[in-house]
């Protein structure tokens, strides 16, 4: 009878081990990447609150062209100042 010695695979101990570093090899990677490949890097800086907010309105708000209601908002507006 030929004895085989078990296999690393076998153990559960060297598996978690093998996979915590298959995975923090991958880390390791993409971290470098991110770091020497331009086109990979992070924007950094900070957005301005205020323009940010801006835009979105702009992007979601449609300017309104029905003549009653923009008469209607005149109206408001003008009761609001005589208030």
């Amino acid at each position: 009878m030929i004895y085989l010695p078990t296999l690393a695979i076998d153990s559960p101990g060297l598996i978690l081990l093998f996979l915590i570093l298959f995975f923090g090899l991958i880390a390791l990677i993409t971290f470098l990447l991110r770091r020497f490949i331009p086109g990979l890097k992070e924007k950094g800086g900070r957005v301005n609150e205020q323009v940010a907010v801006q835009q979105e309105l702009e992007r979601v708000l449609e300017p309104i062209t029905d003549e009653k209601v923009l008469a209607e908002f005149e109206k408001v507006d003008q009761e609001k100042k005589n208030d």
